[in-house]
């Protein structure tokens, strides 16, 4: 049995979390097939991170910045250098994917080009073709998005696995550290109402049309294949 941590950036958005739970519930649900032990670890409260029982981590996303200057957040990229260097596999799903890549030394600011919100293509680039994180899905698949953050600049040596008009959506360092900018965890009916309670909050959309995202998932299962191949 393998045993995941899952990182919890944040308490999620009320609104949402009352009718759907929180997104650190939705991935254990996505990855019901595997035979794995999670752990919610919720570092937006200090939870430690460090155990070596652990055969892999996901980060969640946040409502918060990794360049806002909070406590949690500079010891949590701290813990993170540690893990790093005891080469485990780590996946970061929107602020994880932006934390991840500065922690690494990329560059993460908050994207002139807005908002991306609802439902976007995503074009692999030759390496995602060819990556297990991205197995089983093509270039221009369409994920969930909801940031407004960028990572501008990948962190060097790593290798861009995806993109789209606003941005890096994907990349991995050292075979085992993957950062997607999107959602995999997400499915139609949270991204609706997430889109909903933000464009009443007066958020630029670039488009109120939500579009099925039918293999998005399917990147968390490859990260956990990843991890099976790699303890045989």
């Amino acid at each position: 049995m393998n045993k995941i941590g899952i990182l919890s950036a944040g308490p999620g958005l009320p609104e949402i979390v009352k009718i759907y739970g929180h997104s650190s519930e939705w991935i254990p649900q996505i990855l019901l097939n595997y035979n794995i032990e999670f752990d919610v670890i919720k570092v937006y409260e200090d939870d430690c991170i460090i155990d070596d029982n652990y055969d892999g981590y996901i980060i969640t996303g946040s409502k918060y910045s990794v360049y806002d200057n909070i406590k949690w957040i500079d010891k949590l990229k701290y813990d993170l250098l540690s893990i790093i260097e005891r080469e485990k596999p780590m996946l970061g799903i929107c602020f994880g994917h932006q934390l991840l890549a500065e922690v690494l030394g990329g560059n993460v600011c908050k994207n002139s080009r807005g908002w991306e919100l609802g439902s976007y293509r995503v074009q692999l680039t030759k390496e995602g073709i060819n990556s297990p994180l991205f197995n089983g899905l093509s270039s221009n698949e369409i994920f969930y998005e909801s940031h407004q953050d960028v990572v501008e600049s990948p962190p060097l040596n790593s290798t861009v696995l995806a993109n789209s008009d606003k941005g890096n959506q994907s990349f991995v360092m050292n075979k085992n550290i993957y950062g997607v900018q999107f959602h995999p965890e997400f499915n139609w009916d949270i991204t609706r109402k997430l889109m909903d309670i933000r464009i009443k909050k007066g958020i630029e959309v670039d488009s109120e049309i939500l579009l099925e995202s039918s293999n998005g998932h399917l990147v968390l299962n490859n990260f956990i294949d990843t991890i099976e191949r790699e303890k045989i």
